[in-house]
C-alpha cells in the first residue's frame, strides 16, 4: 500500500479479530460501506487458506467489521452467517467482461510487439551488418540457396520472438492490473474526505471503487452488496 494510510484499518481489523481468536482469518483489503445515508469504512475477513484470487472459488467472506470514519472504531464485528452483509439478492459477479477486455487487450498488444519485432528483424541492421551490406549485399548463399540475411534471421527467431513475446504480455498485463490499487487508494482518499468535509457520498466513485476490488478479487463474491450503494 502507499502513503494513504489504508493500512492502519488492517491494523485496527487484526488486533479485533486476533482477540476473538480468529488468527486464522485475514482481513481484505479495506472498502467502503454505505448505511442508512452514512459511509463507512468496511473490512471483509476471509479464511487464510481461501484463495481469493481465483474465479472459479466463489468466496463469501465469513465475518466483516464496520468502522466508523471519524473515530477509526470498530463499531461492528460481524459473523456473515448471523448479519450478513448482502441486503436483498446477491449481485451475480461479472467476470466475463474482465476477460474480454484483458483478451482483447493481449491480442492487440502481441499482435503490436510482433510486428514491431519482425520490422526491426528484417528492415534494421547493426553498425557492422550495415558495413557487411556494403560490400557483399543484403543476399548470400546459405545451404544451397540465396536468401536474404534478415529473411533467414527471422525464420529462425519467429517461434522464439513469439514466446518471449506472449511472456512479455502476461507480465505487462500482470503488471497494469496489480498497480489498479494506487487508483484505488486516491478514491478512498477522495471519498471520505469529501465525506468528512460535507457529507456527501459520490456514488460514481464508489462505484469506480466497486469494479476495482471486483478485478482485484476474483475468487470474491458479494463486493457490490458490501459497499451497499
Amino acid at each position: 500500500m502507499n502513503n494513504l494510510n489504508l493500512d492502519k484499518y488492517l491494523n485496527i481489523t487484526n488486533k479485533e479479530k486476533n482477540k476473538r481468536g480468529l488468527e486464522n482469518f485475514i482481513p481484505l483489503y479495506p472498502m467502503l460501506r454505505v448505511e442508512n445515508g452514512e459511509l463507512y469504512v468496511g473490512v471483509m475477513i476471509t479464511d487464510e487458506n481461501d484463495n481469493v484470487w481465483s474465479k472459479d472459488e466463489q468466496i463469501k467472506a465469513e465475518y466483516w467489521v464496520l468502522i466508523d470514519i471519524k473515530t477509526d472504531k470498530i463499531l461492528e464485528f460481524n459473523k456473515t452467517e448471523e448479519k450478513d452483509f448482502v441486503c436483498g439478492k446477491l449481485i451475480p459477479k461479472d467476470t466475463k467482461n474482465k476477460e474480454k477486455e484483458m483478451s482483447k487487450y493481449t491480442v492487440e498488444k502481441t499482435l503490436q510487439y510482433k510486428n514491431y519485432l519482425i520490422n526491426d528483424i528484417k528492415n534494421e541492421k547493426l553498425p557492422l551488418q550495415k558495413r557487411l551490406a556494403d560490400v557483399l549485399g543484403d543476399n548470400m548463399e546459405i545451404d544451397g540457396e540465396n536468401v536474404n540475411i534478415n529473411d533467414y534471421l527471422l525464420s529462425n527467431l519467429e517461434e522464439d520472438i513469439k514466446q518471449k513475446i506472449d511472456d512479455l504480455v502476461d507480465i505487462l498485463v500482470q503488471s497494469k492490473y496489480g498497480s489498479i490499487t494506487f487508483y484505488y487508494d486516491n478514491l478512498f482518499k477522495q471519498i471520505i474526505n469529501d465525506y468528512k468535509k460535507d457529507e456527501t457520498i459520490s456514488k460514481d466513485k464508489i462505484k469506480l471503487c466497486i469494479e476495482i476490488m471486483n478485478n482485484y478479487y476474483d475468487g470474491v463474491i458479494g463486493i457490490d452488496n458490501f459497499f451497499n450503494i
